[in-house]
């Protein structure tokens, strides 16, 4: 199976096999259905982190069910869909079984030794918080409180985090994680846990260099960033600062969305990683595509121009274009990390993330265009009554 599978997907590349565009809603089931599979393989109620080409499924991964969730429960919205509504459930009370005495939650898939981890955690709360929104269960505002509380014990006073992280390095990207500090806050009411979210925002935005790339953007010095940790930078200061009224971080993460979108329009498409120059890899990096989306969209809405749709839009489209919507149950309505598949990023690899931010930015994308629709119709009465 595995064989066939592996075979299927490196033939879709070298051919340059492409996917025609269907209907958003075409995409978003197929989508839906490869994270369906992808918790029915993990033998528990989490998702498994990657269709592994070469080894097949992964464990369950706490981070990345952890806001899963939430996306599950807008599609169940979007769909009327129970089946996604009770899974989104499932999964959010499995991330209370493997929550550490400490609040914290582990990093990795599970199996392993349980080490907390600060992304993995901060990830995570946006499915507690969602979790308990929809089910009003105060066992995710307790686990909730549990895990913000951690995360400001554990922060540096300037704002970042230095232990429990990926190779005990600082990091950008977790912007994301006060980002996700200022949701868990909306519950909890814990002002140390918006003041912890605040520190990490301003220091973030205090390492945005001249060019409008951030120090520490990738998981280590010595690489390029992949997109998908660039979008996760920017998308953290876009939301956090929106929150917070803060217009100096909203626009740190607008300049460096930017930048991106200048690069699509130059090259047709982004680069799966950039450089602290701007200089992109030649790859794709489907997860980052679809992130990316996410943040022009939320842009346009945020600033009302439409340029930054357009670009999404476009995103989108490519995305549609690499999501197989038939063949081997493991890889169809799935992405892989990297286009081609053997890319530097999640290499051989189908990360659950990857569809879930494709079904964000379609999601997102729509609520958008129905606003936009209705705007422009409350404008054309207005100019019909004159």
């Amino acid at each position: 199976m595995r064989a066939r599978v592996l075979a299927e997907a490196l033939r879709r590349d070298l051919t340059h096999t492409e996917t025609t565009p269907r209907a958003d809603d075409v995409h978003l089931r197929s989508a839906i259905e490869w994270l369906f599979r992808s918790q029915d393989v993990a033998e528990s109620d989490g998702c498994s982190a990657t269709y592994n080409l070469v080894l097949g499924w992964e464990r369950a991964y706490p981070e990345t069910t952890g806001y899963i969730v939430p996306t599950l429960y807008d599609y169940a919205t979007h769909a009327d869909d129970s089946e996604a509504r009770h899974r989104a459930e499932r999964m959010a009370r499995w991330l209370l079984d493997v929550q550490l005495d400490s609040g914290a939650f582990p990093g990795g898939t599970v199996g392993g030794t349980p080490e907390p981890s600060v992304f993995n955690t901060g990830q995570i709360l946006f499915g507690l918080a969602r979790a308990h929104a929809e089910t009003g269960d105060n066992a995710f505002a307790t686990a909730l409180r549990d895990a913000s509380g951690w995360l400001a014990d554990v922060q540096e006073p300037e704002g970042y985090w230095s232990s429990h992280t990926y190779e005990s390095m600082v990091h950008a990207y977790t912007a994301r994680v006060g980002w996700a500090l200022l949701v868990a806050y909306d519950v909890t009411g814990e002002d140390r846990v918006r003041d912890a979210a605040v520190r990490n925002l301003e220091w973030v935005q205090r390492i945005q260099q001249e060019n409008d790339t951030f120090r520490h953007w990738a998981f280590t010095p010595d690489d390029d960033a992949f997109l998908h940790t660039i979008a996760y930078t920017i998308r953290g200061l876009v939301e956090g600062g929106h929150y917070l009224g803060n217009r100096a971080i909203v626009e740190a993460g607008q300049r460096a969305a930017d930048r991106l979108i200048a690069d699509q329009r130059r090259n047709g498409a982004l680069a799966g990683a950039y450089d602290d120059g701007w200089n992109g890899v030649d790859f794709s990096c489907l997860t980052g595509v679809a992130q990316t989306a996410i943040i022009w969209i939320r842009l346009a809405e945020l600033t009302g121009e439409a340029d930054y749709a357009d670009a999404a839009r476009q995103a989108i489209q490519e995305l549609k274009l690499a999501q197989p919507l038939d063949g081997a149950a493991p890889i169809r309505g799935g992405l892989a990390g990297s286009k081609p598949v053997w890319g530097p990023y999640m290499r051989l690899r189908y990360p659950n993330w990857a569809p879930k931010f494709l079904v964000d930015a379609i999601l997102t994308a729509n609520r958008h265009d129905c606003d936009t629709d209705q705007s422009r119709a409350v404008i054309t009465k207005r100019k019909s009554q004159r």
